[in-house]
């Protein structure tokens, strides 16, 4: 699945803030099964808090909690059999 293999290199070249990237990752997986969808949906919840918090206090957690949401990923994206590496 691209979205998993998108989101494992995001997540290794620490990339996962950059614009783009996480629409990216979370529009690729709208066809995918149901696990994979929540956890992107998480994923993408996750990054909308973050990119609201730039400049304030709740920002330094925030960007942690896509890191966390990224990571809660890969591991669907694992669990369920798909490549996430290269």
């Amino acid at each position: 699945m691209v979205s998993c293999g998108a989101l494992a290199a995001s997540m290794q070249d620490g990339t996962l803030m950059e614009p783009g990237v996480t629409d990216s990752i979370v529009t690729s997986a709208g066809s995918a099964d149901g696990p994979i969808a929540d956890a992107a949906h998480r994923l993408h919840a996750a990054y909308t808090s973050a990119t609201g918090s730039l400049g304030t206090e709740r920002e330094p957690d925030a960007v942690a909690a896509v890191g966390v949401a990224g990571s809660e990923m890969l591991n669907v994206c694992d669990e369920s059999g798909l490549k996430t590496a290269g």
